[in-house]
């Protein structure tokens, strides 16, 4: 493994390369990325950095992690994430290190993860590429729905066209719906 960065997208834009064209581009804030704890094989069994990122009032973190924070000197974070790294990797840092994003070279590939902010519990319609029969969402005559939604023999085929959250089996059927990673 190697060491990482946790960030927040902020937003997109565009690059303009040489020749004209566009390169669309995601904006991330990883500004407040700091080490927390520097866990060696001798006490901890394997080699790891602690990651903690963000800022967040005093008030709002629970004592425990206050006193661990603090024991790093370390302001209170959003939260912590562990990176497996190598021993040698580990050892040319500190607790209270700030790490940024000088830790990549420029054109270097990185595996990038997110999560969803997911749209909830959603109607059929908007979950589905299916046609509402004859009329739009809540006009008259005749309420909108989807049809028959492919049930058989007293029951329905599972991750069929029933409204929910989005199939989790069938993952090119999620939608804009996700609350996955």
């Amino acid at each position: 493994m190697s060491l990482g960065l946790v960030g927040r997208k902020v937003g997109m834009t565009r690059i303009f390369a040489e020749d004209g064209k566009t390169i669309p581009v995601t904006v991330l804030d990883v500004s407040d990325n700091r080490v927390s704890q520097i866990k060696t094989i001798d006490t901890d069994g394997y080699a790891a950095v602690q990651i903690a990122y963000g800022k967040r009032r005093a008030s709002r973190i629970t004592k425990p992690v206050a006193g661990h924070l603090a024991k790093a000197g370390v302001e209170p974070c959003r939260g912590t994430k562990e990176f497996r790294v190598e021993s040698e990797q580990a050892g040319g840092m500190s607790a209270g290190d700030a790490i940024g994003a000088d830790l990549f070279q420029v054109g270097q590939k990185v595996d990038v993860t997110g999560v969803t902010i997911g749209k909830g519990f959603s109607d059929l319609l908007l979950l589905r590429p299916v046609r509402a029969l004859r009329f739009g969402r809540g006009e008259r005559p005749g309420a909108p729905g989807a049809g028959g939604l492919g049930c058989q023999r007293a029951f329905c085929v599972p991750c069929g066209r029933a409204h929910g959250h989005g199939p989790v089996l069938s993952p090119g059927l999620n939608g804009p719906f996700g609350g996955e990673r």
